[in-house]
């Protein structure tokens, strides 16, 4: 008899209610923006917790830790030198490292290695972090 067990992360599932007019306006602004709705929604309910006047007038990609300018610097320092990160950076991350989605690990051949190419370490998906930058900041930063 052969088991097999399921390797696919399972997350908490929640329940909006929405109306079906609220429901569509979302589904079309994530669409428009490039998103999933989850990411889309988790923007908003990210931008809805701040209590920042900065913010609230310019939105929340006005400042820091939720600007992606910040995603950028954070993807640039985390790969090259993750040991300069402190306090809630460093917090975020040792939780970047554990979502492995948002990781990218090229593959090799043992060919390319005898042949002198340098051996291609993981790093961090600029793309894949911009997309959860959000949820991730609302985790480490409103807490």
């Amino acid at each position: 008899m052969q088991s097999c067990e399921s390797t696919k992360q399972v997350g908490v599932r929640t329940l909006l209610h929405m109306s079906p007019a609220v429901c569509a306006a979302a589904i079309t602004a994530a669409q428009q923006s490039g998103l999933s709705l989850q990411e889309w929604l988790d923007h908003r309910v990210s931008y809805a917790m701040s209590d920042n006047d900065t913010m609230v007038e310019q939105g929340l990609d006005a400042i820091a830790p939720w600007s992606l300018a910040s995603a950028e610097l954070f993807v640039q320092v985390a790969n090259c030198a993750p040991e300069a990160l402190h306090g809630r950076w460093a917090l975020l991350y040792e939780r970047v490292r554990l979502e492995r989605s948002l990781w990218h690990e090229p593959s090799q051949t043992v060919g390319e290695i005898d042949d002198g190419a340098s051996i291609s370490e993981p790093y961090i998906s600029r793309q894949m972090l911009r997309a959860a930058w959000p949820r991730l900041c609302a985790a480490i930063f409103c807490t």
